[in-house]
């Protein structure tokens, strides 16, 4: 302990001297088990849920086994909270510790995660409690079946809702809420909102439509209009569900950057610790070994660790010579190209800059090259079975098309962009959604399970329009009055 303590303190120092800021940082050393428990319930204390329990017994199944490691967990606190494995070497230790502090300035400086909740550990734990209530009042199974329909279109929220947060009423002021005609003969009646000679009758409509505008904030529409789910305990179930995911949510947008970020620093960090003669030279085997897993090449899975820091490293060394803008870019000289160096020395103000604006989606679109595709044989494989064995065999070498690919699959952080169209279809109080066709179509089984929790939550017939990817046809799925999912008709 006295040793995890100085480590502590040289590491804020280091990390300082590299120019990282951050939040008040506390850690604890937990068992193993402890450690797979907050993994699979998401947080050190949460309410009770099959899944959880189910992906608890999917995370002691790796660790038996000797799939995964679990070396660390941090949340996005105030304090910041980090719990370590107490079975760690020392040596790892401290490398997770400065991976956690490059997490800590992370959290602190990115925009998406500056506004977030940081209290979310307690309101868990204050959640839990109530939920036992609930359990106690209306019946274990009523709360699962509530719980499983949330959970179902938890992600299915407006990421940025935090930042502009809007009730009906507002966007309904905002979208239809004309105080007046302008004057007839004025100069800038072209400057008006469209509409303002709208008969009374329409403006009265368009005023009523729920939802004003369409919404890709499915569960909050569901939780604040839902006909049949309206008791104060049912809303305050959803409502938990949804303030975890909006808390979770710019983890997801940034899992690339945010231990990509981790990465790099722990690296910087380790080798001046190493250099200053904290760590011993034998206790460098233990580090290089465990820092070799955490930025292992898989051809089935991206690697957040290996990606996110060979960007970080590839943007620091470009903006400290130079290597971007027009001038650069129309070069043609190979030799030229390669040993090009402006000696610009912004690389960390860059990195730094980025750390701060983007997610995923983003980074990769803006910072992707054929230079990192080729360093990491960041391919596209496809297996084959080669009788004893599987073979892989590369399918697609194309920077270009790889990098389009990665980024078509983290558009709307990989989750399917649906809409709210209309809360009062036909005027009977039908739901209907729509989906925002991208490219990738909407698993069928996924989207008819969904759709059967949604129906449970509104209580009315549910309708989901999306495309056929193979005609280009529109498809509308319906969820009835006995809760069966078919095809209303597809055009």
């Amino acid at each position: 302990m006295k040793k995890l303590n100085e480590a502590d303190r040289l590491i804020r120092q280091i990390g300082a001297e590299f120019g990282l800021d951050f939040m008040e940082q506390e850690f604890e050393i937990v068992p193993a088990r402890k450690m797979l428990e907050i993994l699979a319930y998401r947080l050190p204390v949460n309410y009770s849920h099959w899944s959880f329990g189910r992906d608890f017994e999917i995370e002691r199944t790796k660790y038996r086994h000797g799939f995964s490691v679990p070396y660390e967990v941090v949340f996005n606190s105030d304090p910041a909270r980090a719990y370590l494995m107490e079975t760690n070497p020392l040596p790892v230790q401290v490398l997770v510790m400065a991976h956690v502090y490059a997490h800590n300035d992370f959290m602190k400086k990115n925009s998406h995660f500056r506004i977030t909740r940081r209290d979310m550990i307690t309101s868990a734990s204050e959640a839990a409690q109530r939920f036992r209530r609930y359990e106690e009042d209306y019946g274990r199974e009523a709360v699962e079946k509530l719980i499983d329909a949330g959970m179902a279109i938890e992600w299915n929220i407006d990421p940025d809702e935090l930042i502009r947060p809007e009730t009906e009423t507002e966007a309904r002021d905002r979208l239809y809420g004309w105080s007046g005609n302008p004057p007839v003969e004025s100069r800038f009646a072209d400057l008006f909102e469209p509409g303002e000679d709208l008969p009374p009758e329409v403006k009265q409509k368009l005023r009523r439509k729920t939802p004003p505008e369409p919404t890709m904030d499915v569960l909050k529409y569901v939780m604040e209009n839902s006909p049949v789910h309206s008791m104060e305990w049912e809303k305050d179930v959803l409502s938990t569900i949804r303030g975890q995911a909006l808390y979770f949510l710019p983890y997801r947008r940034t899992k690339i950057m945010n231990e990509g970020w981790a990465t790099f620093w722990h690296e910087k960090i380790m080798s001046r610790l190493f250099a200053i003669g904290f760590l011993s030279s034998d206790e460098h085997g233990y580090y290089n070994l465990y820092n070799a897993r955490v930025k292992a090449h898989s051809p089935r899975s991206i690697n957040p660790y290996l990606l996110g820091s060979a960007l970080f490293r590839n943007i620091e060394m470009r903006w400290n010579t130079g290597r971007f803008g027009p001038r650069y870019e129309s070069c043609v000289d190979d030799d030229e190209k390669r040993n090009w160096d402006l000696h610009l020395d912004k690389g960390t103000e860059k990195i730094m800059e980025v750390r701060r604006t983007h997610i995923d989606w983003f980074f990769i679109d803006e910072f992707l090259n054929r230079e990192v595709v080729e360093e990491l044989e960041l391919y596209l494989y496809q297996e084959s079975d080669g009788g004893s064995h599987i073979e892989l065999k590369v399918e697609e070498t194309g920077w270009e098309a790889i990098k389009q690919l990665m980024v078509q699959s983290l558009m709307n952080w990989g989750i399917p962009r649906i809409l709210v169209v209309d809360g009062n279809f036909r005027n009977s109080s039908r739901l209907y959604l729509k989906h925002e066709f991208e490219g990738m179509p909407l698993d069928e089984e996924y989207c008819r399970k969904t759709l059967e929790h949604l129906y449970f939550l509104w209580g009315r017939p549910v309708y989901l329009e999306t495309i056929n990817p193979e005609n280009s046809r529109s498809v509308i799925y319906s969820v009835d009055l006995e809760g069966s999912t078919g095809v209303v008709r597809e055009e």
